[in-house]
């Protein structure tokens, strides 16, 4: 079972379900040699290592900033508040150090990787994308 006080192990065990990968597809292309590590990740017996949330974030399909946010913010909250703080200097007038929600979607890759690449041309963020979007569908009050 997931440690539910964990909100890393949390998004973890989410971003796994999503992905609809195995532990030992995720384990393989993350570089370890066994999935019993991506087990205890999700079940948060084992803290992520800070250095394989590329790798994870790239296996799974999240966004890598926000488990690494969520991560520091469990494992080391006096760093994270340094980093937040320095990258809030940096965003002045955006107000968006990093995404504030994760959301998973499953749908066929071709789209997904598709949306993705907009966001790259359009120089938006996902999140940025989606909101343009619901602005635009009369989803959300804004800007036409």
């Amino acid at each position: 079972m997931t440690d539910t006080t964990s909100p890393t192990a949390q998004m973890i065990a989410d971003a796994i379900e999503a992905s609809g990968k195995t532990q030992r597809e995720i384990a393989s292309e993350m570089g370890y040699d066994r999935p019993t590590v991506i087990s205890m990740m999700k079940k948060g017996e084992m803290r992520v290592p800070l250095e394989r949330i590329p790798a994870f974030a790239e296996a799974t399909g999240i966004e890598a900033e926000v488990l690494l946010r969520t991560a520091m913010l469990e494992y080391m909250p006096e760093t994270w508040k340094v980093v937040a703080q320095n990258q809030a200097k940096k965003t002045v007038g955006s107000g968006r150090a990093f995404p504030e929600a994760q959301i998973n979607i499953r749908g066929p890759a071709p789209v997904i990787e598709r949306f993705k690449q907009l966001c790259d041309e359009d120089r938006r963020t996902c999140p940025e994308m989606m909101e343009l979007l619901l602005i635009a569908a009369g989803q959300l009050p804004g800007e036409r």
